[in-house]
C-alpha cells in the first residue's frame, strides 16, 4: 500500500487472533484491495466499501465493525433497532389507510415515551411489548372496516369495542389495556371527542399454566449439573435458570466483567444488584472460563460456542435450548419453577426487586397454583 493506516498492524492482530490462517488472509486480503484502490478511505467509508464486496454478515464486514467500534472509530451499528423498526412498519402497513396515519403517530409517541425513560432511568418498553401493541390495533382496525364502513376513530363506538374483544376471550385482559392506552392517547391528541374504551371492563388476568419441575425431577437436574462430565454450558445455563432464576438472555449476555471472582458473584443484565452464587454453579462458571480460554477467542461474553468464537455476538437464542435438551428440560421450564418458588414462599413485590422485574407480570403465578409437595408433607404430619 503507497500510504499504510495508523491503525493496519493493529487490525492485522485483531484478525489473526479471531481466524485461522486461511480466514485471516481472505479478510486482509478484501481490505487490503479497497485500501489500494481509496488509500484516503475513513474508517466509515471502508465499512460501506466492504458491504457491496460482500454480504452485509460476512467476516470482513463483521470483523471491520467489531475492530472499528471497539475502538472508537465508528458509532456502534443499530442493526437490532433498525429491524425492530421494520417489524412495527409491517404491523402499520397492514392497517387500512382511513385508519394507518393514528397509529403510525401512536407508534411514534411510544418510542418518545422510551426514549425519555431511558433518559430518566426508569423502566422502558421493550421491542416485543410495542410490536404487541401495534399488532392488536391491525387487528382491531381490520375487524373494523370489515365489519362495517369505517372513514375514522371518531366514528368507533363501544359496541365495536365489546364485539372485536368477544373474538377472543381469552385475551380479553391484554388487548382491553392497549385499547385504553391507544384511546387516551388518542383523545388527548383530540383524534376522538368521547373515549368509546372507557365502558369497558378487564377481563380476569391469566394465571400462570406453564411447566414446572416438581421436586424429585429437581434434585436429578441438580444432581446432573453438579457432575464435571456435563458439558460446562449446560450445567452453567441450567443451573442460573434452577436456581437464580436467570433467563436465557441473561445468561447468553454475561461477559467476563459481570463475574466477580472475589465475592462469587455476577452482574445479570437488568438485575439491580449483583448475584452471589452457590459453590456449585461458582464451580460451573469457572469451567465456562476455562473451556473460553481453551477457544482462545476475544469474545467478551462467558458462554462462547464454535460460531461465536470469532465474533463478539452472543451466543444464539436457541443454542442453550439445545444444549439442556440432553437432561430433558429447558431454560424456561427452570427459570418458571425457581419463579413459582420464589413467589410464593417470598412475595411478588421483593421478587420482582430482586430480579429487577415487574411485580404486576409475577402476580400470576400465584393464581391457581398449589405447591403439592408442600400440602403432602403438611397433611402427612397432621397425621
Amino acid at each position: 500500500m503507497p500510504s499504510t493506516p495508523p491503525w493496519w498492524h493493529e487490525l492485522t492482530t485483531f484478525v489473526c487472533a479471531r481466524y485461522h490462517p486461511g480466514g485471516a488472509m481472505i479478510v486482509l486480503r478484501t481490505i487490503g484491495r479497497i485500501l489500494l484502490a481509496e488509500p484516503n478511505l475513513t474508517a466509515q467509508q471502508l465499512l460501506n466499501r466492504c458491504a457491496p464486496v460482500d454480504e452485509p454478515t460476512s467476516a470482513t464486514t463483521r470483523t471491520l465493525t467489531a475492530f472499528f467500534t471497539g475502538r472508537g472509530l465508528i458509532l456502534p451499528s443499530d442493526q437490532e433497532q433498525q429491524q425492530a423498526g421494520a417489524r412495527r412498519r409491517h404491523y402499520s402497513d397492514g392497517v387500512p389507510t382511513p385508519l394507518r396515519s393514528a397509529i403510525i403517530q401512536f407508534d411514534q409517541a411510544q418510542l418518545h415515551e422510551r426514549e425519555r425513560a431511558r433518559q430518566t432511568s426508569r423502566h422502558q418498553l421493550s421491542d416485543t411489548t410495542l410490536e404487541t401493541k401495534l399488532r392488536i390495533l391491525r387487528d382491531l382496525a381490520a375487524h373494523l372496516t370489515t365489519a362495517r364502513h369505517v372513514n375514522g376513530w371518531s366514528e368507533i363506538t363501544t359496541t365495536d369495542l365489546e364485539a372485536f374483544l368477544a373474538r377472543a376471550p381469552q385475551r380479553r385482559h391484554q388487548q382491553t389495556y392497549v385499547l385504553r392506552h391507544f384511546f387516551r392517547w388518542a383523545r388527548h391528541r383530540k383524534l376522538v371527542l368521547i373515549d368509546p374504551s372507557g365502558p369497558l371492563r378487564l377481563g380476569a388476568q391469566p394465571a400462570f399454566t406453564g411447566t414446572i419441575l416438581d421436586t424429585p425431577a429437581q434434585r436429578a437436574l441438580f444432581r446432573r449439573w453438579s457432575s464435571s462430565t456435563v458439558h460446562p454450558h449446560e450445567r452453567l445455563a441450567g443451573l442460573l435458570a434452577l436456581l437464580h432464576a436467570a433467563s436465557n438472555a441473561e445468561i447468553r449476555t454475561l461477559t467476563i466483567t459481570d463475574v466477580h471472582p472475589a465475592r462469587h458473584a455476577i452482574q445479570l443484565d437488568g438485575r439491580p444488584f449483583p448475584t452471589p452464587l452457590d459453590p456449585v454453579t461458582w464451580t460451573a462458571i469457572e469451567d465456562c472460563l476455562h473451556h473460553r480460554d481453551a477457544l482462545q477467542t476475544l469474545n467478551p461474553h462467558v458462554i462462547v460456542t464454535r460460531v461465536t468464537r470469532t465474533r463478539d455476538t452472543p451466543a444464539d437464542s436457541s443454542y442453550l435450548t439445545r444444549r439442556l435438551a440432553a437432561a430433558g428440560t429447558t431454560p424456561a421450564t427452570c427459570r418458571q419453577t425457581r419463579l413459582c418458588q420464589l413467589v410464593t414462599d417470598l412475595d411478588p413485590k421483593l421478587t420482582a426487586t430482586a430480579l429487577g422485574m415487574q411485580d404486576n407480570g409475577l402476580v400470576r403465578y400465584l393464581a391457581d397454583n398449589v405447591d403439592h409437595d408442600r400440602l403432602t408433607r403438611s397433611f402427612s404430619s397432621r397425621q
